[in-house]
């Protein structure tokens, strides 16, 4: 692929927070403008990447008309020491998709990565982010990400685990460094449970056989196994990325097809609205709404162990009346 250049359109910064656990001096978010050839969408010496889904049968530009290329914008998060899901990353986070959707950016594709290189990112920050803020915080991010008018594919650099793996499941499709880094939901090993929109998005995007190798094995899934199961599209980086977006000729062009041959389309993110409506569902719950679900979960699980215990005495005592 033919050299990149990028474009800084403008950074926002992500506040620290202080944890006597892990206190971080916080971090940023970067949104650059990729400036793409149209010889480079269709180079034919660009590499290949490794994708789930055959070219055949892919759209191509009809006769005549060239290669699209639509804007492409990076956004980079940065939050050390390993991009942990806090009230003000995914604020930040949220802030700088609000400005690419309403800010007068052309409509195009939206890549998303992270700049440490170990960490796509380590999930949520326990220490910071309470769980009746997810409704606050966290839901309000994965909404926009999961309804978001333009394409998007998150570039998993490195490890991503539980709300970091959740963070990659809410874009449309996920690339995934082959070479560093496992898909994980480790709920599991640290004795948590799982909130209803968190385990939504899982439900639409994968099989049952898969989702239960992540909750009730907590499996650490290597970039190959992803790829087999569907938790990724394709493997590689930023170049391969941009190729599975973009060469439609090539057969991939997932989110060029869309915004170049043909043309903008303002019903992409209702489409998506449509697709994902019961992951909307939960999402939209607000803390009492979820709150009051879990506790009616909670109640009706206390009275089946009750009446479990009852039955097992009643059985024992007719066992014992046998004798």
């Amino acid at each position: 692929m033919a050299p990149i250049a990028q474009e800084h359109l403008f950074t926002l910064t992500i506040a620290p927070h202080k944890s006597p656990a892990a206190p971080s001096p916080g971090g940023k978010i970067i949104v650059t403008k990729l400036n793409l050839s149209k010889s480079s969408s269709s180079d034919p010496t660009a590499s290949q990447s490794l994708s789930s889904h055959p070219a055949q049968g892919k759209p191509r530009p009809k006769h005549g008309e060239e290669s699209p290329t639509p804007p492409i914008y990076l956004l980079t998060h940065y939050s050390l020491p390993d991009n942990r899901l806090t009230p003000a990353f995914a604020t930040t986070y949220l802030h700088t998709l609000l400005k690419l959707q309403y800010g007068g950016y052309p409509y195009g594709l939206l890549l998303t990565t992270s700049a440490i290189p170990k960490f796509y990112s380590n999930g949520l920050d326990l220490a910071t982010l309470k769980p009746s803020d997810k409704p606050h915080y966290l839901y309000p991010l994965w909404r926009k990400l999961l309804t978001f008018p333009m394409p998007t594919c998150a570039i998993i650099n490195g490890h991503g685990f539980a709300g970091g793996l959740m963070l990659a499941m809410y874009h449309d499709y996920r690339i995934m460094n082959p070479h560093r880094g496992w898909l994980c939901l480790n709920e599991l090993e640290f004795d948590a449970e799982l909130a209803p929109a968190m385990a939504a998005v899982f439900k639409v995007k994968l099989s049952n056989s898969s989702f239960r190798s992540l909750v009730l094995e907590a499996r650490r899934f290597t970039s190959l196994q992803a790829l087999e199961v569907g938790l990724v599209d394709g493997l590689g980086g930023f170049e391969e990325a941009v190729e599975v977006m973009t060469d439609v000729e090539g057969g991939y062009g997932r989110g060029a097809v869309v915004v170049g041959v043909r043309g903008t389309k303002s019903v992409y993110g209702k489409l998506k609205e449509e697709i994902y409506k019961d992951v909307l569902v939960l999402l939209d719950l607000s803390e009492e709404g979820e709150s009051s679900m879990l506790d009616e979960r909670y109640k009706d699980r206390a009275r089946r162990e009750q009446e479990e215990k009852s039955l097992l005495q009643k059985i024992e005592s007719q066992e014992k009346a046998k004798l």
